[in-house]
């Protein structure tokens, strides 16, 4: 079969079935021998998509994961190719009006920038193209490598770990792809333990939103062990049941509140509704997945009379949480951006980084 495909009105001639994945580490070379194709057929699948049909690439990649290939190893490829990256593309999980105004998102950026500047290579931003993830659009970028400070579902995967450059993720884990995090899920326990010492009548936990399945998997925290997730929304949900089951807090006394990242002041809007339920009286703690979110939480609960505001704990310790003193977890968010450059261009691997509780006045 050709490597070129051009594109006519015949049928694309059926690939044959795959048989079973087999135990040891699969080569290109045996799923060409399986799907009945060239390597170099393989190769362009994985390496340079413009030389076959979408319909050919996609059933020759839906074949390899049956099979157990996922393409090139990352890593070995980012080594092999560190030394000719001129410019350096931070791909990122909101638009560019988000990354340019969220405090955190422009600590990453600075430190991102700090160690381009230090290395004399420029840098590309490319925002999140829609509502899903456009990776096979942002791989096609001019830039080098790829820092990618995005949320990685399986549905992503193959096209990371089939990338064609150094890439490295920030805040999302893939299995063999070089990664730099914070400690979300315990940054999340900390929160949670320190709200719930104050004895609070009702808990306000506001979070990431999470889908059905998610959101089972986070509840579950607690009666097992997790792995560690591809989500921060998940992990900061996880850290939150794990304090509340192991400090005997029943989770039908936490509201658990869903807010758009993309809007985090929303969640003011949100809590509204749960006034009218509150007897007089009440003692409330208030917990954030960001900073953001709890302070616009702590605005709208203070206007509510009769309410007790016991504690109120954010998420990330941006300049307004110190500013109004709010109790917050930090996180350092340059260093994080320092680190993913490392990573990427030195074959840096650190553990994720560690937070810390800043109490202040709520």
């Amino acid at each position: 079969m050709s490597s070129k495909r051009t594109e006519s009105n015949s049928p694309e001639p059926a690939l044959p079935a795959a048989p079973p994945a087999p135990r040891t580490k699969v080569t290109a070379s045996d799923v060409a021998k399986a799907l009945g194709v060239s390597p170099a057929t393989i190769s362009n699948a994985f390496n340079r998509p413009d030389q076959l049909s979408v319909t050919l690439r996609t059933e020759i990649i839906s074949r390899s994961r049956e099979l157990g290939y996922f393409g090139p190893d990352p890593a070995a490829r980012a080594l092999r190719r560190r030394d000719e990256v001129r410019e350096v593309a931070v791909l990122y999980h909101h638009g560019l009006e988000f990354a340019l105004s969220d405090p955190i998102s422009l600590d990453f950026l600075r430190g991102v920038s700090h160690e381009l500047d230090r290395r004399a290579l420029s840098l590309q931003l490319i925002p999140k193209l829609g509502r899903d993830l456009q990776l096979a659009a942002a791989f096609q970028t001019t830039a080098d490598a790829l820092i990618v400070h995005a949320e990685i579902g399986p549905n992503l995967v193959p096209e990371v770990v089939a990338a064609r450059k150094p890439l490295v993720l920030v805040d999302t884990v893939v299995e063999g792809v070089p990664s730099i995090g914070i400690e979300d899920r315990d940054g999340a326990d900390q929160a949670m333990a320190y709200a719930l010492s104050k004895q609070p009548d009702r808990v306000l936990a506001v979070c990431f939103t999470l889908n059905g399945q998610q959101r089972r998997h986070a509840m579950a925290a607690g009666r097992k062990v997790q792995p560690r997730s591809a989500s921060v929304a998940i992990e900061r949900r996880i850290g939150f049941v794990r304090a509340a089951r192991r400090l005997g807090r029943a989770l039908d006394t936490i509201d658990w509140i869903e807010v758009d990242d993309i809007h985090p002041e929303t969640s003011e809007q949100a809590l509204a509704a749960l006034r009218v339920d509150l007897p007089a009286g009440s003692r409330l703690a208030v917990v954030g997945m960001t900073d953001r979110m709890a302070l616009a939480a702590l605005t709208e609960v203070r206007t509510w009379p009769g309410v007790t505001l016991a504690v109120a704990v954010g998420f990330d310790d941006i300049p307004a949480a110190a500013a109004v003193g709010l109790t917050t977890l930090r996180q350092d968010a340059h260093r994080k951006g320092v680190l993913a450059v490392q990573a990427l261009l030195d074959g840096l691997r650190p553990a994720p980084l560690g937070v810390e509780l800043v109490v202040r006045d709520t």
